[in-house]
This record gives C-alpha cells, sequence and structure tokens, in this order.
C-alpha cells in the first residue's frame, strides 16, 4: 500500500490468520481476522468520514480489534485498493461509500476468500459481496420535520454531493416533508432550491452554491456533501442564513449556523456489520438496511430548536 490512512503494510498491524474464510457458515472471532476500511475521503469534513472513522474507533474499543483505516482512496484507485487487499490477505474489506459498488463487484470474484462489505452500496453481485445501506431517507425525513418548523419563508436550499438514486429520494423525502409542514403552517408555493457539486471535496464550489441560493432566498440549507459541505456552512454563517447538518455533527462547530444535524452512529452500523460477520449471518449477494429501528440515526439540536420540534422529529 502506498499511502493509505495508517498503511496497510505495517509491522505491528500485520495479525496472524486463524483461518477466517468466506462461507454462509463462518462463524469465527474477530480478532483472528484482518480488517480494512475503505474511506473516500479524510478526517475533518465534519460529515460522512468523520462519522466513519467515530464507528471505526468505537469498535476497535468495544470488540478490542485493530481496524486498518484507508482514507483519501480516490475513484482512479478503488480498483488498485482492492486488488492489494485481496493479495494481503484480508478476511473483511468494508468499502464505505456508494461509490465503490461498481469496482468492488468488479474485483470481487479475483478473491473469494475475502469478504467485501458496500456501505452505502447499492448491488452485491458475488457470494462474498453483501451491500449495507443505511435508510438515509427515513434521516431526511427527521431532518425535514425540523426544516419545516422553523422556516418563516417558502424558499428551501438543498445542496447534495451526486444525483445517484438514493440521494435524490432521501431529497424527494426533504421536500415532499418541508412542503407539507409549510402547507400545515399556512405558507402555500413553497420554493426548492436542489444543487449537486458532483463532487465530495469541493469546498469552494460549495460555498458559491450555497451563497447562490441564499440570495434567491433560502433561509435554511440542507446540505449532504461531506467536504464540500464545509464551504456551505461557511457561507450560511457570513450570511446570516441556518443550515440543517446531515450524516455527522457540524452542529457542535457551528451551533449558531447549524441549528441542527441528523448525524449517524456509525458505531452501532459497524457494530451491526462486524456481529453479523461474526456469527455467520452477513450474507453475500444480499442488499440489507439498517436505520432508524436499528439507532442508528440521532438528531441534535442547538438551543433554539424548541422540545415541541423536537419531539415531532424523533416520534416514530
Amino acid at each position: 500500500m502506498k499511502r493509505y490512512g495508517r498503511g496497510l503494510l505495517t509491522g505491528a498491524f500485520m495479525l496472524l490468520l486463524l483461518g477466517c474464510a468466506v462461507s454462509n457458515d463462518r462463524p469465527k472471532a474477530l480478532e483472528a481476522c484482518k480488517i480494512a476500511v475503505l474511506l473516500p475521503g479524510a478526517a475533518g469534513d465534519l460529515s460522512w468520514n468523520d462519522t466513519n472513522m467515530e464507528g471505526i474507533a468505537y469498535c476497535e474499543e468495544k470488540f478490542q480489534i485493530q481496524i486498518e483505516q484507508l482514507n483519501n482512496v480516490e475513484e482512479t484507485e478503488f480498483e488498485q485498493v482492492l486488488v492489494e487487499c485481496g493479495e494481503q490477505g484480508y478476511d473483511l474489506v468494508l468499502a464505505s461509500g456508494e461509490q465503490f459498488t461498481d469496482s468492488v463487484n468488479t474485483m470481487a470474484g479475483r478473491y473469494p476468500d475475502t469478504f467485501f462489505c458496500i456501505v452505502n452500496g447499492i448491488r452485491a453481485d458475488h457470494e462474498n459481496v453483501a451491500a449495507v445501506r443505511p435508510r438515509e431517507y427515513e434521516a431526511s425525513y427527521m431532518a425535514a420535520v425540523i426544516a419545516g418548523n422553523i422556516m418563516e419563508t417558502g424558499t428551501a436550499g438543498m445542496i447534495a454531493g451526486y444525483p445517484n438514486e438514493g440521494m435524490e429520494h432521501l431529497l424527494d423525502v426533504y421536500e415532499e416533508t418541508v412542503r407539507e409542514i409549510l402547507e400545515e403552517r399556512g405558507i402555500e408555493d413553497a420554493e426548492f432550491l436542489r444543487a449537486y457539486t458532483n463532487s465530495w471535496t469541493d469546498r469552494s464550489l460549495g460555498r458559491k452554491m450555497a451563497e447562490q441560493m441564499i440570495e434567491s432566498g433560502a433561509e435554511v440549507l440542507f446540505v449532504y456533501s461531506n467536504e464540500a459541505g464545509l464551504g456551505c456552512i461557511e457561507a450560511a454563517r457570513d450570511q446570516g442564513a441556518k443550515v440543517i447538518g446531515f450524516s455527522s455533527n457540524p452542529t457542535r462547530e457551528h451551533p449558531d449556523t447549524v441549528v441542527a444535524s441528523i448525524k449517524f452512529d456509525f458505531g452501532k452500523l459497524y457494530e451491526w456489520i462486524l456481529t453479523r460477520y461474526e456469527t455467520g449471518r452477513l450474507r453475500g449477494k444480499r442488499t440489507e438496511e439498517v436505520g432508524r429501528k436499528e439507532g442508528i440515526f440521532v438528531p441534535v439540536y442547538s438551543s433554539g430548536i424548541s422540545r415541541e420540534i423536537r419531539d415531532q422529529a424523533e416520534q416514530k
């Protein structure tokens, strides 16, 4: 491995292989297995990558294992990194992000003794590939309840990373829910501004998009674009708009601007995945979903969000 995270080939990390094998009856202790997580970005994005890293750290402590973390894996390097994981005999490789779906399904067949799990994946073509998706639309519904109740005008902004099926669905749920709440409050003819950065890292582009939406009247922005979202938060801060954070907890760092966030508890998500893997219940050629029922989504509020709104957002 060339430069990812803590380095796959560090001697201190290399664990003895005690026979972890990919099969449907694979109950093996996690401490006997070599596990790696592939992330598309780095720490500090206040979004997807930070959330994943918190979940990884939680599971390392809970299970007393070491999980190799590979950060900043670029799309042009997906297949190369997957090959290196397979060649180095990793038992479980977690590729975190829908963008890994095609590469994992292309390369997994070469390494039948490695089990691949695509976090937020949409397809699992092989017996040694599983896809596990958070029901992000459940989280966007919670975000919409908050936004719809704090808006004073009928213009809402949404800035997201890429227009894939899952992203469009969660944004549709957000938009429909905000519209319904505004109509109940007597605010008709709501306008929704939606834009995609087509990048998880372009902070300046995120800022420009947010500035344009705010100038067009958006008072609340719903942001899901990783590091690019930091630019959106900066623009909202400078222009007096509000933000609903998503996947991580930027409310912690920017409570005056990010008035609420729906944080993904990836500690629970990875615990769910690892427990199923260890007991042989993480099956190949299958896509599974987790969400509110499993406690994956945790709302975070600034002091300005009333108890009434909080109760409504958390009502199941």
